[in-house]
């Protein structure tokens, strides 16, 4: 996804707004969108969406999980492993987890 600002000002040029017209339609001040457009102020995921739904689009949000090719290769090597050996691994490995994020 796109920066706040620029996803702003993107919308609002496409659907041929002034700042001035954007913020009548979406309740909200010229000088808030003109802020939003600038990147000196983030608006909220509400404000964003009404912002969009005044330029006649519409905001949606999605996510996914990325792995960690770390933790990938780790349950790669554990399948190979018997149920004790996994066990054994694991208390390992969480420890060096542990250490690693006290060490940051």
């Amino acid at each position: 996804m796109e920066p706040p600002n620029t996803l702003v000002r993107e919308i609002r040029l496409a659907a041929g707004l002034s700042q001035r017209a954007l913020a009548r339609r979406a309740s909200t001040s010229q000088p808030a969108v003109a802020r939003y457009e600038r990147g000196a102020a983030t608006p909220s995921w509400e404000t964003l969406q009404r912002l969009a739904a005044a330029c006649g689009r519409r905001m949606t949000i999605g996510a996914e999980t990325v792995p960690d090719p770390h933790d990938v290769e780790l349950a790669e090597i554990l399948l190979g492993f018997t149920p004790e050996e996994r066990l054994r691994a694991l208390r390992r490995y969480a420890r060096l987890r542990e250490v690693a994020r006290e060490q940051r």
